[in-house]
């Protein structure tokens, strides 16, 4: 018998589980009966259940589940009476009959999250019956799960409508048809939601979730958008400059709140130049080579171009930071003898040194930080302390990087388009090389640094500064430290770099 199955596919899954079930008790109840004509001996056992007939059954359990209890044509006399009508056609004893009910209880619910169907299953009954497939589960996958339970179980399952009966052939095969069309629905759902968030990005909505750092979820026409989170925004930019100006990425994620982890992901991505990335590659428009606007950026290219770049220059030690333990000079003292860093170490007293690497020299770490702080305030401490911001010029350098990839992409679309849409990659490519062209001609990356004083003397930004500020200050006013054998009466010797003009320095 060949048996045809149409599922409409405006109807919703639910529906189509119970009409296929429908349509295959129908389609097959001729083949129920000849199946009631073969002896035991002749089935194919599913489980050790199934080489018995009805009349060998040692012990019954009816289901009875209600959603609510207003529901008055699936109420649970009206179960139980249909049960009962079952058995008795179905020559069972009422005194190995045993009743599991869950009133007000979802048929979405897991299985094991139902108190009636789970003691039903620590039961082990032989047979389980209740009135219709949905009274066991309105989730084809519970339903499957339960049916896989009863099968390495040894249990029966069966619906007083006949739609289910797992110990005949056609019950194992309405069972086959619902694992198939649950594998369907899957597939449906699945590429359902992959369409709708393919929508929303093309649009540049926002799906769902938690918005991005830096961003807020906003309603407009019946959808969601992102928008910069001005307070959010603010602290993000803060950390972005220091990061910029020799922050880490772990320091400058306690400025935003964020994990390390986090926030280096946040700076890999294009999400604070508006843009979104899925599945590792940029979300384009539907030309292959626009970049989709989900907000406004908070950052500009140049800037996620710096950030990268210091990114980079920590990752490959071009200019790490000194971990928090080194002192004060790290990097800036260095050896009389073989030029060479003097590194932070502890004596055996565990006293904090500077040491040369190859033994040359050594010196209590608080002694040659003290001498510097003096010559420090000495040398520096009367003058204004100043803010230097870099003014002027017109680096596009970040734009035209961006650019070139746009170029990039358009190369890739015009390498498979074919004559349909090459004439609009074409006059995408006069279009880019023009923005080009404008961007050369503007690029000017000669700066000008503008000094405006803070109302401080060095003296008192001294105080002001931790260790770590202090170290970048030294560091700033080229600070160099050559230490000396102990037969040397100064063993220190200090020099700065603007010493020849200090009346201009910083």
């Amino acid at each position: 018998m060949l048996v045809v199955f149409s599922v409409a596919p405006s109807g919703s899954a639910r529906q189509a589980i119970v009409s296929v079930g429908e349509a295959v008790a129908a389609a097959i109840r001729g083949v129920r009966d000849a199946d009631s004509r073969i002896s035991p001996p002749q089935c194919s056992p599913l489980s050790k259940v199934s080489a018995r007939s009805f009349e060998y059954m040692t012990s019954v359990a009816i289901y009875l589940r209600l959603s609510r209890e207003a529901d008055d044509s699936a109420s649970l006399d009206t179960q139980r009476a249909a049960c009962r009508r079952w058995l008795t056609a179905n020559h069972h004893d009422f005194a190995d009959v045993a009743e599991y009910v869950d009133n007000n209880v979802s048929g979405a619910k897991p299985i094991e999250e139902r108190p009636g169907l789970r003691a039903l299953m620590a039961a082990h009954p032989d047979l389980a019956i209740t009135w219709k497939l949905d009274r066991f589960a309105r989730s084809v996958a519970e339903f499957l799960r339960l049916v896989a339970w009863a099968e390495a179980a040894g249990i029966r399952l069966a619906t007083t409508d006949n739609t289910v009966d797992t110990l005949t052939p056609t019950g194992r095969m309405v069972a086959a048809v619902l694992a198939s069309l649950a594998e369907w629905e899957r597939g449906m759902i699945s590429a359902r939601i992959s369409e709708g968030h393919e929508t929303r990005r093309s649009l540049g909505r926002w799906g769902a979730g938690r918005a991005p750092f830096g961003y807020k979820t906003v309603r407009r026409n019946g959808a969601a958008y992102l928008e910069v989170d001005n307070a959010q925004a603010t602290e993000v930019r803060t950390a972005v400059r220091e990061l910029i100006q020799g922050g880490t990425v772990a320091g400058t994620a306690r400025t935003t709140g964020l994990s390390e982890p986090q926030w280096r992901r946040m700076l890999t991505s294009p999400t604070f130049r508006g843009q979104r990335a899925h599945k590792g590659k940029l979300v384009v428009a539907a030309d292959g080579v626009t970049p989709v606007a989900f907000a406004e950026p908070i950052l500009s290219a140049a800037e996620l171009l710096a950030v990268r770049q210091r990114m980079l220059d920590l990752a490959t030690g071009a200019d790490r930071a000194p971990r928090q333990a080194a002192p004060l000079c790290a990097g800036m003292a260095f050896c009389h003898r073989c030029d060479g860093r003097l590194s932070g170490g502890t004596s055996d007293k565990g006293v904090r040194l500077y040491k040369c690497k190859a033994g040359h020299v050594t010196i209590y770490a608080a002694t040659l930080d003290q001498r510097v702080e003096a010559e420090f305030l000495k040398v520096w401490g009367r003058f204004d302390e100043v803010d230097v911001q870099l003014e002027g010029g017109n680096d596009l350098s970040a734009e035209m990087i961006e650019a070139r990839e746009q170029a990039a992409r358009i190369g890739a679309q015009m390498a498979t388009a074919g004559p349909l849409m090459m004439g609009t990659y074409e006059e995408m490519s006069a279009k880019l090389e023009a923005a080009y062209a404008a961007l050369v001609a503007a690029h000017d990356p000669e700066v000008r640094e503008v000094a405006t004083p803070t109302g401080r003397t060095m003296r008192e930004a001294w105080i002001a500064l931790n260790d770590a500020g202090k170290g970048r200050l030294l560091e700033a006013m080229h600070l160099s430290v050559t230490l000396h054998p102990k037969q040397r009466a100064d063993r220190l010797e200090i020099t700065w770099a603007a010493d020849s003009d200090a009346e201009t320095a910083v």
